[in-house]
């Protein structure tokens, strides 16, 4: 494998790096909103879900499709099913990362957030857990 690695077109090499990074930010963000969130800084959750998640998550998912693109993996007959996994997670978790950021503004504004920063463990924790199965699926590529 790392021979195919070596001889990638060095074209390819931009936007992966730029979908590696914007995943790499967006599980990083999400455990700071995680920690802050659990150690009742409502405040600071909602900004790193506003300023740092859903923007990572618009780079990591824009180089996603770049690279799928430049790379022909969308023409493959079957799609691989690390792909597939890769943007049904995508796709899922932006709906409840989007909802997570709601519920945190909510909470923010609130004295106590109460059930909404329950809320907001629940949506994150699930996102993180479906973004740790799309870097194993990434990293192993199973057929």
């Amino acid at each position: 494998m790392t021979l195919l690695a070596a001889i990638r077109p060095d074209d390819w090499n931009f936007p992966l790096f730029l979908h590696i990074l914007g995943a790499m930010v967006l599980v990083g963000a999400l455990v700071l909103v995680v920690t802050s969130i659990a150690a009742d800084n409502l405040r600071l959750g909602f900004r790193t879900l506003l300023i740092a998640v859903i923007p990572s998550w618009i780079v990591m998912r824009v180089a996603a499709q770049w690279i799928a693109d430049k790379e022909h993996v969308d023409d493959l007959d079957p799609v691989p099913a690390w792909v597939d996994i890769g943007y049904s997670t995508s796709e899922g978790s932006f709906l409840l990362l989007i909802a997570a950021t709601v519920c945190a503004g909510i909470a923010a504004r609130r004295a106590r957030g109460g059930g909404l920063r329950t809320a907001v463990l629940v949506l994150v924790a699930i996102s993180l857990v479906a973004y740790v199965v799309a870097i194993w699926a990434m990293s192993t590529k199973p057929s």
